[in-house]
């Protein structure tokens, strides 16, 4: 077991016992560890921050854009970031999955060591089962998080010894249907045993309704494999595809349990205001009806990340900004607000022809309008400029340009440009796709260089559930059920109810709704859609020049890429390398390597 460190406040406290009998002064013994419930709480926290709820790391958190790198919803200002470089890697046995891997055997057997402490302590069955159970959730994400990767991986759930036999040191690899049948049976035990609530603003622990989000995300993830994977190795990777409605029954029950759920809720408190509305949702850690399940952060107690210093727009904050451009490719996926193809025939984006930003961008469902920045879209009371020059007629009558950002265009002050109209928006603006990626950011603050912010990152909240439910019931042919979950989030968003569903519609509506949360990157890999999606692509951005005397932009294409992207079919499943196999030789490697 791992100990827990603690600072021995007086050495007094042992008596004359003799030196050699003397515990370690920094550990506290396995035996003392479960009999307190404040070392236990320790523990247990330890365990959950051991637990990867969301991508992290880097510098300057550079790693929190890693997926939306991947996954071709944004891109990193910086070539040299993690979120660029892993966006082109053609991963093979060499190197494994790089920084994605996570193959995390060393948590797995420190919860089954708590499961088990706790387990044979003496204090009152309530407790126990409670505290069980939520090393239970964390242990079942852990494995949601590897089989994601992986397909099969080994399952264990008792505290390995060294004279253990070989099969049990040296495990196969479970079945990929197996180890999400483990998932969700899981999910089923623990979730009578788990709180309702906990008190306000409490989201950072597991109710019963966290386990049930996710089993309904792992059920559905195991039901869109089933459906649209290949099985290979006899079912290490790939689920038979007559197992694929069992799967998704699954999660549309655990999905529906949610959904009846009373005090779980779509956040709605700024209704008159979608746009609006939706942003805060991010950001209302306020009895927030929609989350189920949050990552809890606080700058405070030196537990804070950097996410509104690299998001906010340059001339906002003195710091890292402007970090994560949007690219036009998923800009497309926002259809406009009266229900109208958000996509435009690229051939139109010619420097002859002239557009208002209002056209482009602001009538666009509000939920792009809440998780982009944009030409002129308002921060804190002031548009943010995305342009690279601007053309404007001089003094003289001549029709000249500038892209100097620091001068401003003679005339320019005026209801519409109170602060007057420069030649070039602030360069990190303007350098890469033209949009930059607001969602999650806090508009209350005015980050400085290096602070730290304190929002809260959503793990599950109802509107990714009522999104599983829609995807489970259209492929049990459940339509008219997976219409009315999709105008929900439709309705509350502002945008026009869908008269009929596909699933074009379905899968549309969850990378708008969740765009930017971490979920589009392996959406697209079970879908089994990443090669088309991704696979020789080079994505691209725009350019903007603001032609003054009209109040226009004319708006060109440029590649937002130095290459085209690769995925190949071997991609749907991370490698294990050759380290981890040399390491356990029962494991085999994933097809395709």
């Amino acid at each position: 077991m791992k100990k827990v460190l603690f600072v021995l406040m007086a050495f007094g406290m042992f008596g004359c016992t003799k030196v050699l009998d003397i515990q370690p002064l920094d550990r506290i013994s396995d035996a003392a560890l479960f009999k307190d419930k404040n070392l236990i709480e320790a523990n247990l926290l330890s365990l959950y921050n051991k637990t990867r709820f969301q991508e992290l790391g880097n510098q300057e958190n550079f790693r929190m854009g890693n997926l939306a790198g991947i996954g071709g919803e944004a891109r990193p200002f910086g070539d040299w970031q993690d979120p660029f470089i892993v966006s082109f890697r053609n991963w093979d046995v060499s190197t494994g999955a790089g920084l994605f891997d996570y193959w995390e055997y060393t948590a797995i057997r420190e919860i089954n060591e708590f499961i088990a402490g706790v387990g044979n302590s003496t204090f009152e069955q309530p407790y126990k089962d409670q505290k069980i159970s939520e090393a239970r959730f964390l242990r079942g994400f852990i494995y949601h998080q590897m089989v994601k990767r992986f397909g099969g991986v080994p399952i264990i759930t008792k505290v390995q010894s060294e004279n253990d036999p070989e099969s049990e040191l040296f495990p196969i690899r479970n079945k990929e249907a197996e180890v999400y049948d483990f998932i969700g049976k899981e999910m089923d035990e623990i979730a009578p045993l788990l709180p309702i609530t906990y008190p306000a603003n409490d989201y950072g622990r597991p109710t019963r309704f966290a386990a049930l989000a996710l089993k309904s995300r792992a059920m559905l993830y195991a039901g869109t494999i089933a459906k649209f994977g290949t099985v290979f190795a006899d079912g290490v990777t790939g689920i038979p595809a007559g197992e694929a409605d069992r799967y998704f029954t699954a999660a549309l029950e655990a999905s529906q349990q949610i959904m009846n759920q009373p005090t779980i809720s779509l956040y709605n408190k700024i209704p008159s205001d979608p746009a609006r509305n939706f942003g805060q949702l991010f950001i209302d850690e306020n009895a927030n009806p929609e989350i189920i399940f949050a990552v809890r952060w606080d700058a405070k107690l030196l537990k804070g990340h950097s996410w509104d210093n690299l998001c906010t727009p340059a001339g906002f904050t003195s710091g890292w900004n402007s970090n994560f451009n949007v690219f036009v490719d998923f800009l497309e996926l926002f259809d406009f607000q009266d229900g109208g193809s958000g996509v435009i025939p690229r051939t139109q984006f010619v420097a002859t022809r002239t557009w208002r930003a209002d056209s482009l961008f602001g009538r666009r469902d509000p939920r792009f309008r809440a998780s982009v920045y944009y030409p002129e879209c308002t921060w804190q009371g002031k548009k943010v400029f995305f342009h690279s020059s601007t053309i404007y007629t001089n003094a003289s009558g001549a029709r000249v340009t500038s892209n100097n950002e620091t001068f401003m265009i003679p005339n320019s002050v005026s209801a519409e440009f109170p602060d007057g109209f420069f030649g070039r928006g602030p360069a990190r603006n303007t350098q890469r796709t033209g949009m930059h990626l607001r969602k999650r950011v806090d508009e209350s603050l005015v980050p400085a260089a290096g602070s730290q912010s304190s929002t809260d990152f959503i793990v599950f909240r109802l509107g990714e559930i009522l999104l599983n439910y829609a995807e489970a019931a259209f492929y049990l042919n459940r339509t008219e059920d997976a219409r009315a979950a999709i105008n929900q989030l439709r309705r509350r968003a502002g945008m026009p109810d869908r008269a009929t569903i596909t699933e074009a519609n379905i899968r549309q509506e969850r990378q708008v709704e969740l765009a930017f949360e971490e979920h589009r990157y392996w959406d697209l890999r079970r879908w089994r859609i990443a090669e088309q999606v991704l696979h020789n692509r080079r994505l691209q951005g725009f350019d903007f020049v603001y032609d003054f005397d009209v109040k226009r932009y004319r708006v060109t294409l440029r590649n937002a890429e130095s290459q085209a992207r690769t995925f190949l079919p071997r991609h749907y499943y991370f490698p294990l390398g050759i380290d981890r196999i040399a390491d356990n030789p029962n494991l085999i490697e994933n097809p395709l390597y």
